[in-house]
């Protein structure tokens, strides 16, 4: 499985910083899922997923994975997986241990999504309340659709970002969304300030690709 580093496929702009990619050769198909996304103590099947440092994620056949990387830093701040002019972005943050973030987040993005110029809503959908956003293209007068999904967990929230094609497309975005629903998230022991962005690594390729065998043995 190769792993090169370079610039993504375009669709909607979301993430304006550099990118590591992978491109997914034989791993699981895409299936339906009942339950996730997961913490750590409550997957013990870890079979399949590639370990990201804060995220275990699945490897899906006919997608680009990605991670999107600081400028300046090289640290890498979000999994981006690529299907079909659709794309998914994965966040996790870190949150208090007495309650979720995701209802004050939420609001406090529909504030800064109207400073940006764009326009949003809330809507109910598979996880509780989301967003569904209207947000300007730079450079340009068009607006591209963005759908925001949060998931509190045990003092972490992990934040979906739908955009490209699925932004509008519900099929395209239910994809989008089971491959959501495999993502474990592994908050670990360490104090993190509530807000702050989990730390991500960058898999090793040898890595990579016993995650994939694992996957095709399933």
């Amino acid at each position: 499985m190769a792993w090169f580093f370079g610039k993504k496929k375009e669709i909607d702009p979301e993430p304006t910083e550099q990118e590591a990619t992978e491109q997914v050769a034989d791993p699981e198909p895409a299936g339906p899922a009942t339950s996730g996304p997961w913490d750590e103590a409550d997957q013990p099947d870890k079979a399949g997923l590639l370990d990201a440092g804060s995220l275990l994620i699945p490897l899906i056949a006919g997608t680009t994975l990605q991670f999107s990387l600081d400028a300046r830093t090289k640290q890498p701040l979000g999994v981006v997986f690529l299907k079909n002019d659709s794309a998914l972005q994965v966040q996790a943050f870190a949150a208090p241990r007495s309650a979720g973030i995701w209802d004050t987040v939420r609001v406090e993005m529909m504030t800064s999504i109207a400073k940006q110029g764009g326009s949003s809503t809330e809507q109910e959908g598979p996880f509780g309340t989301e967003l569904r956003a209207q947000m300007p293209v730079p450079n340009s007068n068009s607006f591209a659709p963005h759908r925001f999904i949060g998931v509190d967990g045990p003092r972490w929230l992990l934040r979906a970002t739908i955009y490209g094609r699925a932004g509008s497309d519900d099929q395209a975005a239910a994809e989008m969304i089971e491959i959501f629903r495999k993502i474990v998230v592994v908050r670990g022991q360490n104090p993190y300030p509530p807000r702050e962005l989990l730390p991500l690594e960058i898999p090793q390729p040898s890595k990579a690709a016993a995650a994939g065998a694992d996957s095709n043995q399933g």
